[in-house]
């Protein structure tokens, strides 16, 4: 009798490889060989030398005529503060300026492109708050911290003026995105949407501080005791 284990079936009797096989297994150690890692991947970065352009430079010019995707512009009501179909007159303008207060911004839109409403002012006067009230102050009469501090050449605006007063919103929007003297452009730090709200508050403030004529020329008057009712 043979031994156990040594009969064909045997368990432990080596099993040849199958030539298909083994070809399978070549294949793999060569790849192996030839791995390429993720961090490793040809790929143009920006402003790096390549050679594969005849420029040199891996940064290459936006395609003339082409937007990137999420900045196209068409509503310039809302985008620019500009009227749709007003093209911007200086010279017109500066003529007419003595009879029209607008007419110094003849370009910029009057209306808000956005619904205004209590939590439109509420976000505008947070906003406000953090970029504005440092240096046109909590109340806009341009004198927030920065300026008593000794910013103050040229002082900010006081938006208390006439000629802020009677300025579009337009205008404002235009300071904001693009500055203004001193004041550097916000666009950056300010969303679009939030510019209006902060103009909202803006108006919010300057009709806080007007005064009705007729309220002060024709005062009403206060009953004494002895003619109205009681104090109690």
């Amino acid at each position: 009798m043979g031994r156990r284990g040594d009969g064909e079936n045997s368990p432990h009797r080596p099993i040849p490889l199958s030539p298909y096989l083994l070809l399978l297994l070549i294949g793999a150690f060569c790849l192996s060989g030839c791995r390429r890692d993720m961090q490793d991947q040809p790929k143009a970065i920006a402003y790096r030398e390549n050679s594969f352009y005849k420029d040199g430079s891996g940064s290459r010019p936006l395609v003339e005529g082409t937007v990137p995707r999420g900045y196209l512009r068409e509503d310039r009501e809302y985008y620019f503060g500009k009227k749709a179909n007003a093209p911007v007159n200086a010279a017109a303008a500066t003529q007419t300026a003595a009879t029209s207060s607008t007419a110094l911004y003849p370009d910029d839109v009057e209306t808000f492109p956005i619904p205004i409403d209590k939590l439109a002012i509420d976000r505008g006067q947070e906003r406000f708050n953090i970029y504005c009230s440092v240096c046109h102050g909590k109340t806009g009469y341009g004198d927030g911290i920065v300026m008593r501090r000794g910013f103050n050449k040229p002082a900010p605006a006081n938006y208390h003026q006439d000629r802020l007063r009677q300025a579009p919103v337009g205008h404002f929007f235009d300071v904001i995105t693009n500055g203004w003297g001193a004041m550097p452009s916000y666009a950056a730090q300010v969303p679009v949407e939030d510019r209006w709200k902060i103009i909202a508050y803006i108006r919010a403030l300057q009709l806080s501080q007007m005064r009705a004529p007729s309220a002060f020329a024709n005062p009403s008057p206060t009953p004494s005791p002895k003619e109205g009712t009681q104090h109690k």
